[in-house]
C-alpha cells in the first residue's frame, strides 16, 4: 500500500502520540514506583492499546486510504505490545478482549468470503459479459463493468472487486503484454517508480521476517496476523506496480480514461474540461487543494511535479480503491510524454467546442 489517496500522512504527530501512549504504560508497569497496579488500571491500559492506538492509526494513517478493517488488525498488534509490557498475571484478567477482536475480524472476513462465493456462482455470466466488452480495455475496467451487470452496486462488492483486481495483477498479469492499442500514455518509464516499489517490497520482506521472529517469542497469534498482513501488503505493492505498468492513460475520442494502477481512476469526458494548461503550482499540492484535485501521477524517490492541469466545468466523480469516491474539479497529470498528451487534449477540446 503505497500512495496517499486523500491527504498526507502526518507522521510526526502520529509517532509522538503513539510513543506517549506506549511510554506511559511502560513506566506504569515496568517501574517499582507505581506497584502494585490496580486491576482497573489494567482495563485502562487495554483501552489505550486496543482503542486509542487503533483510532490514532486510523485518523493519521488509514483514513480514506485503505480498508478500515486494518484498524482491527492494528488493535491485535496493540494487544501484542500490551502482552509484552503488562505482566501476565494482570493480562489474564482481560483475556476475553483479544478473543472478541478475533471474532470481529473473522466476521468481516466471512462476509467478504460470502460475497466472493456469490461472485464465483455467477462467474459464467460475469465471464460472458467480460468477454463481450472491447478487448482493448484493461482488466480493471472490464471486471467492474462486467460485475456491475449482474450485481447491485455496494461498498462491499467494490471491496471484493478491488481484492480480485489486486490478485489478478499481482499473480496473473506477468505474461500479459502492456496495452498497445489506441492512444496511450505511460506513467512509469521516465521515473524511478518501479525501483521504488521493488525497494519497498524488499523492505517489507525483511520486516516480515524480523517482526514474525520477534512477536513469535511474545504472542504466536499476533505474529501470525502480522505475517499475513505483510504478505498481503507485498501482494498489494506487486499488484499496484504491475497495474501501473500494464494500464496507461487512455485517450479515447470523447474522453480520457485515467487509472493509477487499481488504486484510483476516473473517466473524464472532454466536454467537461474547461481549460487545459501547463501546471505552474508547487511540487507539493496542499491538503486543501487535494480535496478537489485528482492527481494522475506515480510516486518517485523525489517529488514529482505535475506537467498538465485540467480545470473542469463541473465536479466529476473519481473512484478510489474499496469503493471510496471523491468529486474533483481539477486534474493534474504527469506522464512520460506530457507535451504530446497536452496537444491531444487541446485538439479534442477544440473539437468539442466546435460541436457546441
Amino acid at each position: 500500500m503505497n500512495e496517499a489517496l486523500m491527504k498526507p500522512i502526518k507522521w510526526i504527530p502520529f509517532l509522538a502520540l503513539i510513543l506517549l501512549v506506549i511510554g506511559s504504560n511502560v513506566v506504569l508497569y515496568q517501574t517499582p514506583f507505581f506497584q502494585p497496579v490496580p486491576d482497573a488500571v489494567v482495563l485502562g491500559s487495554m483501552i489505550d492499546f486496543l482503542l486509542v492506538i487503533p483510532l490514532l492509526t486510523y485518523y493519521f494513517i488509514f483514513r480514506k486510504r485503505y480498508s478500515w478493517k486494518l484498524t482491527i488488525l492494528v488493535a491485535l498488534l496493540g494487544y501484542g505490545f500490551a502482552s509484552y509490557i503488562i505482566p501476565e498475571f494482570l493480562l489474564n484478567k482481560v483475556s476475553f478482549i483479544p478473543k472478541a477482536l478475533l471474532l470481529l475480524e473473522a466476521g468481516f472476513i466471512l462476509i467478504e468470503l460470502y460475497l466472493l462465493v456469490l461472485v464465483c456462482r455467477k462467474f459464467p455470466q460475469v465471464k460472458r459479459s467480460y468477454n463481450d466488452l472491447p478487448v482493448e480495455l484493461p482488466f480493471l475496467i472490464k471486471i467492474k463493468q462486467a460485475a456491475g451487470v449482474h450485481f447491485t452496486k455496494s461498498r462491499m462488492l467494490d471491496a471484493v472487486i478491488s481484492e480480485v483486481t489486486m490478485l489478478y495483477y499481482a499473480l496473473f498479469s506477468w505474461r500479459k503484454a502492456p496495452m498497445n492499442r489506441g492512444n496511450l500514455f505511460t506513467y512509469h518509464k521516465n521515473t524511478s517508480y518501479v525501483a521504488l516499489q521493488l525497494m519497498l517490497i524488499h523492505a517489507l520482506l525483511i520486516e516480515s521476517i524480523g517482526l514474525h521472529y520477534f512477536f513469535s517469542q511474545i504472542n504466536h497469534t499476533v505474529s501470525i496476523f502480522l505475517l499475513v498482513i505483510n504478505a498481503y501488503s507485498i501482494l498489494f505493492l506487486i499488484g499496484q506496480m504491475q497495474a501501473v505498468k500494464k494500464v496507461p492513460l487512455i485517450v479515447q475520442e470523447e474522453s480520457l480514461i485515467i487509472n493509477i494502477g487499481f488504486v484510483k481512476g476516473m473517466k473524464l469526458p472532454f466536454s467537461l474540461i474547461k481549460e487545459c494548461k501547463l501546471y505552474e503550482g508547487p511540487e507539493q499540492i496542499s491538503s486543501s487543494e487535494k480535496k478537489y484535485t485528482f492527481e494522475a501521477l506515480v510516486s518517485d524517490f523525489i517529488s514529482v511535479k505535475p506537467a498538465i492541469e485540467l480545470v473542469l466545468k463541473e465536479p466529476v466523480q473519481s473512484e478510489i480503491i474499496y469503493g471510496f469516491r471523491k468529486k474533483v474539479t481539477r486534474v493534474v497529470i504527469k506522464v512520460d510524454d506530457s507535451d504530446e498528451l497536452k496537444r491531444e487534449i487541446e485538439k479534442r477540446i477544440c473539437s468539442e467546442d466546435e460541436l457546441d
